[in-house]
């Protein structure tokens, strides 16, 4: 690891009179209004348009990585069409957040983290760069075990060589950012480009499996522009919204706009790169949007069944109350998946297939007056079994409902989604790194050092979830409450950044309404995603038991992160950085006072 100190990419004091005469235009804004005395207007152009993109597409990998695909297939095989809308507004909402990270970054010439390591004392800052690397690794685990999947299912490989694999490859995107020595722009350039061409693999592989599954297109209207939501759809609500909103990605988007070197002192190319730069974002969410709409709507139509949705609510049901929910998977994928099988009319355990009442697809039923023989052979090559599905068993049922194409094509959109996501999270781990312990990092010792922890742990749950892919689904929940209980670390800096008119200038910051409305869906956000680490640790202690010492280093972490998390709550960024906009007004003064001074000069002079 290089210990160079890095170079501060903060703005500094203006020297020059055009960058005073620059801030003087930025700070000539009311905050309440959103007026300027000297705005300057400027003209949608697509060169410029294409100039800015890029950051915001690498942004939106965040919203497709395999913890996303992970959940909205579950979304789809265990609430059909019902959840849409929870999709469409959580990517709503981090469209809003993402926003808030690009315009941090592009007004003030620092990204997140260096603006923590700026205004929180050290321990402090260091107590966010740990969290903000736990969910790196985190999230990078997840995909590094998707891609394994991916590997699995077109070539047969074990998953520990797959995760070996994933770990390599990165060095080759690598090569990709390094492909024009001379010109690094043209390489971040390179970059992007190959970005976007996973993200258009994605787009035609999930929206060919979306074809062959046949969906209802009025039930997906529905699903989008309706709310509903029953008793035991709300967990799967809540592991949704958790999925979609990653603590890493605003540390990532906030250093990702500053590759267009922006001069953070010219009001009107602040404002035109805001403008471009939240058009981007919102054109790469609501692509994420209809990828991920895609594979619910997929996996709607193919393993979703009244039956075993009902069996988390049904009065009689051994699992009503246990957080378990159930799609109906095909029979032979249920039965080597290694996951239990559920009986579709009392929801026990099923130790032997020919004990077990078959669960049948919505979509393949036929009526229920009809006499029971002909039920069983009319829907006999549509039965299946009640049972839990992840993204290990995914590619599997997919290829018995669908056939051995639709899987190569699920395999290629979750290689792609697992490939990008990896990029984009050493990405987010080097400028982390980077801005909170303020030194330069070669991007290969990072990624060195990243694949490093993450596969570690990746090729243990690799072996043992080979064959036994309940424990791996198992192990990827808990990496879903590691990313929610993060989640507040990232966003609450976020938001008290730029509502801060000495951070952000007069011109920029947020305004007063507007961050209470931030504040209250932040608050609403992290309470939805408590909900769900509460009841995944409330089944794991129930089925398991505690020593002594684990119960001690787990009050311990309660006690760090309670109040880590009220020390943000209750403090604002310190004024430390106020010197510089104080000096700027000073700089202001000083030169009307000696232009005031020249003229009686000129004055006394003329008479």
């Amino acid at each position: 690891m290089s210990g160079a100190v890095a170079n501060d990419t903060a703005p500094t004091t203006p020297s020059t009179d055009a960058e005073s005469s620059d801030y003087e235009q930025l700070l000539d804004v009311d905050a309440e209004h959103g007026t300027s005395s000297s705005t300057t207007g400027f003209r949608f152009s697509w060169r410029t348009f294409w100039a800015y993109t890029g950051p915001g597409w690498l942004m939106s990998m965040a919203y497709l990585d395999p913890g996303n695909l992970e959940a909205d297939l579950q979304s789809g095989a265990y609430t059909r069409y019902d959840l849409l809308y929870v999709v469409l507004l959580s990517t709503l909402a981090g469209g809003i957040y993402q926003i808030l990270a690009a315009r941090l970054g592009a007004c003030t010439g620092r990204h997140l983290a260096q603006w923590c390591r700026a205004e929180y004392p050290p321990v402090v800052s260091k107590a966010l760069w740990v969290m903000a690397e736990v969910a790196i690794v985190g999230s990078d685990i997840q995909e590094v075990l998707g891609s394994a999947i991916a590997f699995n299912l077109l070539f047969g490989l074990p998953l520990w060589v797959g995760c070996c694999l994933t770990g390599l490859d990165t060095f080759t995107f690598l090569a990709l950012h390094r492909a024009d020595k001379s010109n690094s722009d043209r390489g971040s350039r390179y970059l992007e480009m190959f970005f976007m061409f996973l993200i258009g693999t994605m787009c035609v592989c999930f929206f060919l499996d979306f074809s062959m599954s046949d969906p209802d297109g009025l039930e997906i209207a529905k699903g989008i522009f309706i709310p509903r939501l029953q008793g035991q759809q709300v967990m799967q609500a809540v592991g949704t919204i958790g999925s979609i909103i990653m603590p890493h990605n605003v540390f990532l988007h906030s250093a990702l706009v500053q590759a267009r070197g922006i001069n953070p002192y010219n009001k009107r190319a602040v404002r035109e790169a805001n403008f471009y730069f939240s058009i981007e974002a919102f054109a790469a969410l609501f692509v994420s949007f209809l990828i991920n709409g895609a594979v619910i709507c997929a996996f709607a139509s193919t393993f979703y069944s009244t039956q075993c949705d009902e069996l988390s609510t049904k009065s009689m049901s051994a699992i009503m109350g246990h957080g378990i929910q159930t799609s109906c998977i095909p029979m032979n994928t249920a039965l080597a998946s290694g996951s239990p099988i559920y009986d579709a009319y009392t929801g026990a355990v099923c130790h032997f297939p020919g004990e077990c009442t078959p669960c049948y697809i919505d979509k393949h039923r036929v009526d229920p007056s009809a006499n029971g023989m002909d039920f069983v052979l009319v829907s006999m090559p549509n039965a299946g079994y009640c049972q839990q599905i992840g993204l290990a068993a995914a590619g599997d049922a997919v290829k018995e409902a669908l056939g051995n194409y639709a899987k190569v094509m699920w395999a290629l959109g979750l290689l792609a989604s697992g490939q990008a996501s990896t990029m984009t999270g050493t990405y987010a781990g080097q400028f982390v790194m980077e801005g909170f312990l303020d030194i330069r990092i070669d991007a290969w010792k990072r990624v060195a050092l990243t694949r490093g922890v993450a596969l570690v742990p990746a090729v243990i749950v690799a072996v043992i979830s080979q064959n036994d892919h309940f424990n791996g689904d198992r192990f990827n929940e808990f990496l879903n409450v590691l990313q929610s209980v993060q989640l507040p670390f990232s966003l609450i800096p976020l938001l008290s950044f730029t509502s801060n008119k000495v951070i952000m200038g007069r011109g920029f910051v947020t305004g007063r309404w507007t961050a209470r409305l931030l504040v209250m869906g932040t608050a609403l956000l992290c309470s939805v995603n408590y909900s769900l680490v509460y009841r995944i640790l409330n089944n794991f202690f129930q089925d398991h038991d505690f020593s002594l010492p684990m119960w001690g280093a787990t009050l311990l972490f309660a006690l760090f992160y309670s109040t880590l998390l009220l020390y943000l709550v209750l403090s604002y960024p310190s004024r430390a950085d106020e010197d510089w906009i104080t000096g700027l007004e000073s700089m202001s003064k000083s030169k009307q006072q000696s232009k005031h001074v020249a003229d009686d000069k000129q004055a006394l002079l003329r008479d």
